[in-house]
C-alpha cells in the first residue's frame, strides 16, 4: 500500500506542484497586487489559472490521445496478427513477427505481449494483462471476444478478422461523426461570443445606467458583513457566468465532436481563457464599442 501511494504521489507530483503555484500566484494577486495594480490584476488572475489548470489538463489530454493512438494502432496489429496466421505461422511466431513492427504508442505493449508469450505465459492471459493495461473499452471488449473464441477452440483467424472489420468500422463512424458535426462546434463558439458581447454591453451601458453614480453602498458581502459596490458584484457574477459557460460548452463541445467528455476540457480552457481575458480587459479599460 505504502509503494503504491508513493508511485502515485510520484506520477502525479509535477501537476499537484503547477495546481499549488497556480492557486499562490492567486492569492498573492487577491491580497497583495490587486489595489496596487488593478488593471493588471485581471490579468494576474488569468496567469494563476492557466498555471493551475493547464499543466494538468495537457498531463490529461496527453494520457487521452495516447490511449487514442493505441486504440487506432490495435486495428493494424489485429489486422497483421490476422495475416501471419492465415499465412501459417503460429500464434507465437506472429506475435514475435509483430513486435519487430512500429505501432507507435502500441510498440511496447506488443513487445511485452510477443515476450510474455515466449516465457510460457497463457495467450488468455497475457491477453488480459494487455487489456488491463491499456485501460480502453474498446480493446476490452475485442480481447474478451478473442479470449472466447481461443477458450472454446474456435478459428482464431476468423475472430481477428472479424475483430478488426469492427475496429475498422468503429473508427470510421468516429470520423465521420467529427466531420459532420464541424459546423456545430463553431456555431458554439459562435453562441459564447456573442454571450460574452451581450455581457459586456450590459456591464458597460446598461449597469452604469441602472446604478446612480454617487451610489457607494450596494448588497451585504457574503464576507466580514462589509458591503461590496452594487457594479462590482455584477462584474463578478458576469465573470462566474463565462467560467460556468465556458467549462459546460467546451464539454458539450468535445462530447459532440470527439464522443469523449475528457475531450472538451481543452475546448473548455480555451473558452474561459478568451472569454475571462476579454471581458475583464474591456471592463477595466473601458472600451467603448460605441
Amino acid at each position: 500500500m505504502v509503494r503504491i501511494r508513493f508511485r502515485y504521489r510520484f506520477k502525479y507530483g509535477l501537476e499537484i506542484a503547477f495546481v499549488a503555484l497556480g492557486i499562490f500566484i492567486l492569492l498573492v494577486n487577491h491580497f497583495l497586487l490587486a489595489s496596487a495594480m488593478p488593471l493588471f490584476s485581471p490579468i494576474i488572475n488569468l496567469v494563476g489559472g492557466l498555471v493551475a489548470v493547464v499543466p494538468s489538463m495537457l498531463a490529461f489530454y496527453s494520457r487521452y490521445n495516447k490511449k487514442k493512438e493505441i486504440e487506432q494502432q490495435f486495428i493494424s496489429f489485429i489486422r497483421d496478427i490476422t495475416e501471419s496466421i492465415n499465412s501459417g505461422m503460429t500464434l507465437p511466431l506472429s506475435l514475435e513477427h509483430s513486435a519487430k513492427k512500429d505501432y507507435r504508442a502500441l510498440t511496447p505493449y506488443v513487445r511485452n505481449m510477443a515476450a510474455q508469450v515466449n516465457w510460457g505465459i497463457p495467450f488468455r492471459n497475457v491477453l488480459t494483462i494487455f487489456a488491463k493495461n491499456v485501460d480502453s473499452i474498446p480493446i476490452k471488449r475485442s480481447v474478451r471476444t478473442i479470449i472466447e473464441t481461443y477458450r472454446v477452440g474456435g478459428k482464431i483467424s476468423d475472430t481477428l478478422n472479424a475483430v478488426g472489420k469492427s475496429l475498422i468500422t468503429i473508427d470510421k463512424i468516429k470520423k465521420e461523426r467529427a466531420g459532420s458535426v464541424h459546423a456545430q462546434i463553431v456555431t458554439s463558439y459562435l453562441i459564447f461570443f456573442v454571450f460574452i458581447f451581450i455581457l459586456i454591453i450590459l456591464q458597460t451601458f446598461l449597469i452604469p445606467a441602472l446604478t446612480s453614480p454617487d451610489q457607494t453602498n450596494g448588497l451585504p458581502g457574503a464576507l466580514g458583513g462589509g458591503f461590496l459596490p452594487t457594479t462590482e458584484l455584477y462584474t463578478n457574477s458576469f465573470i462566474n457566468f463565462i467560467i460556468i459557460q465556458g467549462f459546460f460548452a467546451g464539454l458539450a463541445t468535445g462530447k459532440m465532436a470527439e464522443g469523449s467528455i475528457a475531450a472538451g476540457l481543452k475546448h473548455s480552457i480555451l473558452l474561459i481563457a478568451i472569454g475571462y481575458t476579454l471581458f475583464t480587459l474591456v471592463i477595466n479599460f473601458e472600451v467603448k464599442f460605441f
